[in-house]
């Protein structure tokens, strides 16, 4: 197990919402117009930097604009930003780096369901929790919708349009029985067979539902011998107890990391941030999302819509703060390597091109290892009180 820090290499690549292949999964789930919560609190439908096609972002190339020190070339980051005072003693809380022992419990309850197995159930009805195998075809006033039949699809909780799942409950594997829900105010519209209009928004639908299977998660018990099974070999952890101050010393690191990073962003000055920096990232971003899209047979508009924007220029806009929140972050990096004169040590590179260079290449490596070499420096003369 691999320190946490905030350096991620992919930062923008968050885990996308689990978006299926078939059209008729992207109906039945919690899709919003393009007026979202996230895309309305934006206030723009295109970004500050641009539109999608001011981008090339087909062939982005992680390691572009960077050179051989991981520093940005032709960019001196201290003519951009001023870095507070006090960068060599840091003054942080200790409140805000101590992990508590609810955030540790929560990292060893996800770590448990990642382990969780699961179990077929053949001798009661389907339960609040259950994951359900059904087939179902859909209609609007009597009409059959694109995106409203699937056949062996596995349904979780939370999963589709409110009143749907609550239906389920109680039903039998082999039960057929209708599901009667409404569609939300401004869901997008879809078609009939012919390719004609069908509004959804508002409107009720009737699904006729199979249920096929009913299966449950199991998820296992910490004890000291499913930690022995699990994690003695790859991590030399033994006992429940050890594993509880591995996730202690896990989170003290992150805290630290992002309780140093986070009085660096608030109490620097940034005169300006280059575009170069602000491009590099829209077009990681985009590269990203357009290869899902590929993945998923859709164009970057279709795929930005199934995600509850109104369009690519709507998705790219949303994430505005971010681009600016990446540059900062790379401009500050940088200048206390500048100011302090840090270099990375061997050993840091040499970790950081096992796990990056070979996939991203040399100089994107190379920074990730700046990043990691300036944070120890930085943490290690913090003062915590």
């Amino acid at each position: 197990m691999k320190r946490i820090t905030k350096i991620l290499l992919c930062v923008l690549c968050a885990v996308a919402a689990v978006l299926c292949v078939a059209a008729a999964c992207f109906m039945l789930l919690k899709k919003q117009s393009g007026t979202t919560a996230n895309s309305a609190a934006s206030g723009a439908s295109v970004s500050v930097y641009g539109k999608v096609s001011d981008f090339d972002y087909a062939n982005f190339d992680y390691s572009e604009g960077l050179d051989d020190n991981g520093h940005w070339t032709g960019i001196r980051a201290l003519d951009y930003v001023t870095l507070p005072d006090d960068v060599s003693a840091l003054p942080l809380s200790k409140a805000d780096i101590e992990p508590t022992e609810t955030e540790i419990q929560t990292q060893i309850d996800t770590l448990l369901n990642q382990y969780a197995t699961t179990q077929n159930i053949t001798d009661r009805a389907a339960q609040s929790g259950d994951t359900v195998n059904i087939d179902y075809s859909g209609a609007v006033d009597g009409v059959a919708f694109t995106g409203g039949t699937a056949t062996g699809y596995d349904l979780s909780s939370h999963t589709f349009i409110d009143g749907f799942e609550d239906q389920i409950i109680g039903h039998n594997i082999g039960d057929t029985f209708d599901v009667t829900v409404t569609f939300p105010e401004g869901y997008g519209d879809s078609t009939d067979a012919e390719g004609n209009t069908i509004t959804l928004s508002g409107k009720e639908a009737v699904f006729s539902v199979t249920l096929n299977a009913i299966t449950q998660s199991v998820v296992p018990t910490l004890t000291d011998e499913w930690v022995e099974t699990n994690f003695a070999a790859s991590d030399d952890l033994h006992t429940a107890d050890a594993l509880r101050q591995y996730f202690d010393r896990a989170l003290y690191a992150n805290n630290l990391d992002n309780a140093a990073m986070d009085y660096l962003l608030t109490n620097s000055t940034f005169k300006e941030v280059p575009t170069q920096i602000t491009s590099y990232y829209i077009r990681m971003f985009l590269n990203y999302h357009s290869q899902l899209a590929t993945q998923y047979g859709m164009e970057l508009d279709a795929y930005a819509q199934a995600k509850g924007y109104a369009d690519a220029d709507a998705m790219l806009a949303d994430s505005d703060a971010y681009f600016e929140h990446l540059a900062k972050q790379d401009l500050v990096f940088q200048a206390i390597a500048e100011q302090l004169d840090i270099t990375p040590t061997p050993e840091q590179i040499d970790s950081a091109n096992s796990s990056y260079a070979d996939t991203y290449g040399a100089q994107r490596s190379m920074l990730n290892a700046l990043q990691l070499a300036v944070l120890d420096k930085v943490e290690e003369s913090a003062v915590i009180s």
